[in-house]
């Protein structure tokens, strides 16, 4: 039987520990703009992080604010304003490659949108990017420092209509994924007489 090597098993935990630390800041952010939680989404990023894409938004109404143009606030508090009106929204990340040097990372992931109009029914919008970030470890866990992201597609598609009965996710901390224990909602039980 061979010695156990110690400093690589504690290599390799920490290596473990510090992806699922970096995948938890991505989900972070994408479940804050879905649930619209924006202190969930703020979470993902450093304080002083920076946001750098080509859509647009309103730069100067930032700065009128005292924000940096390329800050957090400016991007996550856009990003809510153009989201809020849709009745459902989904980022679904995959993809992860994650680059981890020391306390700083560089990651990229692939997204695809899909957003829903307000009344579902006649057309959703899919969309395909990769967010480009580089993170760093900061009071004992990974934060996005930097990011950028590049679209790779858009496309409208005709959807169907869901029976009125359908549980739609909710976009708030109403949300199921927010219960603590999660148990039987009262009125399944009720639907069975329990």
């Amino acid at each position: 039987m061979s010695e156990v090597d110690l400093a690589a098993l504690a290599a390799d935990v920490r290596y473990l520990k510090d992806r699922t630390q970096i995948i938890d800041a991505l989900n972070r952010y994408t479940r804050g703009l879905d649930r619209m939680d924006r202190e969930l989404a703020m979470s993902a990023f450093h304080p002083d992080a920076t946001d750098d894409r080509d859509a647009p938004y309103d730069t100067v109404g930032q700065k009128e604010r005292g924000r940096h143009p390329f800050g957090r606030e400016a991007r996550i508090d856009w990003l809510m304003e153009v989201l809020k009106p849709y009745k459902y929204t989904a980022h679904y990340i995959t993809n992860f490659t994650i680059d981890i040097q020391g306390d700083e990372a560089h990651t990229e992931t692939y997204v695809i949108t899909a957003v829903l109009e307000t009344e579902p029914g006649d057309w959703c919008v899919l969309g395909g990017a990769r967010y480009i970030d580089r993170l760093v470890r900061y009071e004992d866990r990974w934060v996005i420092m930097h990011r950028e992201v590049p679209l790779d597609f858009n496309v409208i598609v005709g959807t169907r209509r869901l029976p009125p009965e359908t549980t739609w996710s909710l976009r708030n901390r109403d949300d199921r994924s927010y219960a603590r224990p999660l148990t039987l909602k009262p009125e399944s039980l009720a639907r069975f007489g329990m």
